[in-house]
């Protein structure tokens, strides 16, 4: 089966959810004999010399990328307050990238072309007049609903009006995309079902994402008392998170417990948080490798009060058999059991609690681990999860 992939970023090298996402994908559809090709937006916010990009990858996917600036203008954003399109939305419509797309369509033929997020629906049209092919949106979370969830937790008036002005537009545009395409694939039951509720009437496929489980190696947990979290901190859900946790739960844990120290990583970190920087805190950008930064750490907190779809650096933990601290958001997606694989808290005093529970119990903290391991095992070998992604693409074009 022939597959063309529409990315709104190129997805190598996979350093955090969104490409990590797209190229596991990728690595598990080829793996089970598709013939995969990739286009791209190499964007200015993620940025790669494609001249320079791994050599296997170019041969796997023969990717062609076209240049975005795709950063925020404040001039462009304030313009379109007098608009009714997304602004979310205008800035992956591209006239170079439309181009591309056509010669290619008109140059090759695809069973499937899957569209990786919302952000690449403007381009149904193009693909309609130039391929039969089946169109598959691929949903990594439900857009509107992470700005609403934003926009709740918002005490700023004006703040708040602007990004239900945001999630609402979004909303507009994602009610009519989700039924202009012929099958959707979502990575969780939650967003099927909240899809559902939007009047999708196409199908839809839960495929979560995978992992190559051989490439996490659990390190033996020590007792060491480190707290981290480790994501993209361009992502405003993460921002949201981290401050909430450096403002009313990290304090707290700092004076009961003399030992702990928190770790914070992440590229783009926001300047504000190294504020927080002393011997108890680190705070860094830049980690020269992530899996090793997490291997090193205790106890993983992912507090997310917004946001939508599935976490990858969670599913990542615990294949790593950390002790996982996270909200009821954050796990979305992840059939977790609180207290088995990983503990669920939704405020200050169940966060305070849970960290707590694990500084003074280390054998919890090895408990959860290893359940967490045993939960990846079964549920999110990418292998398997591209093999049935196959079977459904290959029902679809059968329709």
């Amino acid at each position: 089966m022939r597959i063309l992939q529409l990315c709104t970023r190129i997805p190598f090298p996979p350093v955090d959810g969104g490409s990590i996402a797209m190229y596991n994908a990728e690595v598990a559809l080829i793996n089970n004999g598709a013939t995969l090709k990739v286009l791209a937006f190499n964007t200015i916010k993620q940025f790669v010399d494609i001249d320079k990009l791994d050599v296997g990858y170019k041969k796997m996917t023969s990717i062609e990328a076209v240049f975005l600036d795709n950063s925020i203008h404040p001039i462009d954003a304030f313009i379109n307050l007098f608009s009714s399109q997304s602004y979310h939305v205008i800035r992956f419509i591209k006239k170079d990238f439309e181009l591309l797309l056509i010669k290619t369509l008109q140059k090759e033929k695809f069973e499937i072309i899957q569209l990786e997020s919302l952000f690449m629906v403007p381009y149904v049209d193009v693909i309609r007049k130039f391929s039969n092919a089946k169109i598959v949106l691929r949903t990594h979370n439900i857009e509107h609903l992470i700005w609403k969830r934003m926009a709740e937790n918002c005490s700023n008036i004006f703040k708040k009006w602007y990004l239900n002005l945001l999630a609402n537009r979004l909303r507009k545009f994602e009610v009519k995309a989700i039924n202009s395409v012929d099958a959707i694939t979502t990575l969780t039951k939650e967003d099927e079902h909240l899809l559902i509720s939007l009047g999708a009437l196409k199908p839809i496929f839960i495929s979560p994402i995978g992992i190559e489980i051989g490439d996490y190696i659990p390190k033996n947990i020590l007792d060491n008392k480190v707290i981290f979290h480790i994501g993209a901190m361009d992502w405003l859900p993460n921002q949201e998170g981290v401050s909430w946790f450096l403002e009313q739960v990290w304090l707290d844990i700092k004076n009961k417990f003399p030992e702990t120290k928190l770790r914070l990583a992440g590229k783009k970190m926001p300047k504000s948080y190294f504020k927080y920087a002393d011997s108890r805190c680190e705070v860094q950008e830049f980690v020269p490798d992530a899996l090793q930064f997490m291997n090193e750490g205790e106890i993983m907190v992912v507090p997310l009060f917004s946001g939508s779809g599935m976490r990858v650096k969670i599913i990542e933990g615990l294949a790593l058999g950390k002790a996982i601290i996270s909200t009821s958001i954050g796990v979305e997606g992840i059939p977790v059991e609180n207290g088995k694989q990983m503990i669920i808290a939704n405020n200050r005093t169940e966060f305070i609690d849970a960290l707590c529970q694990l500084l003074n119990n280390h054998k919890k903290v090895i408990d959860l681990g290893l359940n967490a391991r045993t939960l990846v095992e079964s549920t999110f070998n990418n292998h398997e999860i591209g093999k049935q992604l196959l079977v459904f693409y290959e029902d679809l074009t059968l329709t």
